[in-house]
């Protein structure tokens, strides 16, 4: 509580981002704020620590209040028997939760050998701390240069796509349109996180929020509405975020935790 009221008396007289980021969009009301602003981190609960450090090596303040939380599917249990197979050409990953689901089968089918496709930088590293090496990543962290990408071998490969039950299907509609054997599976869905009366106080007053997903928007939207800057880790989150009407979004070029924290800085709220 005392954290909560702490971050409360931080909202404040920065002025963020008048304009709105859409080349020919409507004009938006500014934040102001009284005193540098807190960056609210919207990952599920202890999925923020990594961005909550760098941001206070920037001399950022920061909180998690997370928008999301991730069930897994029935789809999951059916993960460990297809990567046991031995018949799959490449196994593609476009989140950091899909590879942790698939680190977790993984490990259930006695780690058999795998050709890991990545979306991006992060998602790689996620695959690497849990074990699994990636062998693509694509010029640009987003599903549809993966899937324009992802090199062709042999005679209609096959690709397996763990996925979450909200992902879109961009990336199988693609690779299937190239001539790849694509088999989709949910493996998870992302639910929206529970907020207690004073966590939604938090999120009204926000003038900065971090997004690393688009379900993650979405569910500040509806709660909150589009004030706050939206700082987002890559362009797909950006994107849902501008459709959503925030004020003001900005992304890095290139996906990652640095990026990202490096962008948050360049806002130039935080002497």
């Amino acid at each position: 509580k005392i954290m909560l009221a702490l971050a409360l008396v931080g909202v404040g007289v920065a002025f963020i981002g008048a304009r709105s980021d859409h080349a020919h969009g409507p004009r938006h009301r500014p934040v102001v704020c009284k005193e540098p602003p807190t960056v609210y981190l919207t990952r599920e609960a202890g999925k923020n620590a990594k961005l909550e450090k760098l941001l206070s090596e920037r001399g950022i303040p920061c909180a998690e209040l997370p928008c999301i939380a991730f069930q897994q599917l029935p789809g999951s249990n059916e993960l460990p028997p297809l990567l046991a197979g031995g018949s799959l050409t490449w196994v593609v990953v476009t989140s950091p939760e899909a590879a942790n689901v698939l680190a977790g089968a993984w490990e259930s089918a006695g780690r058999p050998t795998l050709r890991v496709a990545s979306v991006g930088v992060a998602t790689a590293k996620a695959l690497g701390s849990l074990g699994i090496t990636s062998s693509f990543t694509p010029s640009t962290a987003t599903g549809k240069s993966l899937a324009a990408e992802l090199p062709y071998e042999g005679d209609r490969p096959s690709v397996l796509y763990p996925c979450s039950a909200l992902a879109a299907d961009t990336v199988a509609e693609a690779l299937s349109e190239r001539g790849f054997d694509v088999t989709r599976l949910e493996t998870y869905t992302t639910v929206p996180a529970e907020w207690a009366p004073e966590q939604e106080a938090l999120a009204r007053s926000a003038a900065v929020v971090s997004f690393a997903s688009p379900s993650a928007a979405r569910v500040w939207y509806e709660r909150v509405g589009p004030t706050a800057v939206a700082a987002c880790i890559g362009e797909t989150s950006a994107e849902q975020a501008r459709e959503l009407g925030f004020d003001r979004v900005v992304a890095p070029a290139s996906p990652g935790l640095d990026a990202w924290a490096d962008v948050i800085a360049e806002l130039g709220l935080w002497a």
